[in-house]
C-alpha cells in the first residue's frame, strides 16, 4: 500500500520584517521562484557536454493575498518606504518542510488596491537577493 501524505497549510508561515503575515487568498501561500537556471548546459559538435555554473541565486515570492487582508496595509507600507525587509517562510509539515531566511529584500511594486463587488487575490511580489533553502 503507498503512503499517504498529508499537508497543512496551518504549519507553513510568511514573516516580513518581524511581522506574521496573515489573509491569504483560496491561490495559496507562498510561490518561492529562482530567476534563473542553476546550471547553463552547453553540448558542442561531437555530443561533448559541458556545464556553466550560475552564481545568480536571486529569487521572487509571490505572496497571494485576500483584498481584505489585514496584511496589505503592513506590506504598503513597506514598500512606500523603499527600504530594504527581512523575509522568511517557515512550512513545518513533515513532508517537504523547509525554511528560508534572507534579508535586504524589497517589495517589488506596490500591492493593487481592488475595489470589487467581492474580494479578489491580490499578489505581493518579493525581491530576494540569495534564495536558500534551508
Amino acid at each position: 500500500m503507498a503512503d499517504v501524505q498529508t499537508y497543512d497549510p496551518k504549519k507553513v508561515t510568511v514573516n516580513v520584517n518581524g511581522r506574521v503575515i496573515t489573509g491569504f487568498a483560496s491561490d495559496g501561500i507562498i510561490t518561492l521562484t529562482h530567476n534563473e537556471d542553476i546550471v547553463t548546459p552547453a553540448v558542442g559538435a561531437q555530443g561533448d557536454v559541458a556545464y556553466a555554473e550560475n552564481a545568480n541565486n536571486s529569487g521572487n515570492a509571490a505572496l497571494p493575498l485576500m483584498s481584505t487582508s489585514s496584511s496589505l496595509a503592513y506590506l504598503r507600507e513597506l514598500c512606500a518606504k523603499r527600504k530594504p525587509i527581512r523575509f522568511s517562510v517557515s512550512d513545518a509539515n513533515d513532508v517537504d518542510a523547509i525554511q528560508v531566511n534572507e534579508e535586504n529584500c524589497r517589495i517589488l511594486k506596490m500591492p493593487d488596491v481592488p475595489r470589487q463587488k467581492e474580494q479578489t487575490t491580490v499578489t505581493v511580489n518579493l525581491y530576494i537577493p540569495s534564495l536558500n533553502y534551508r
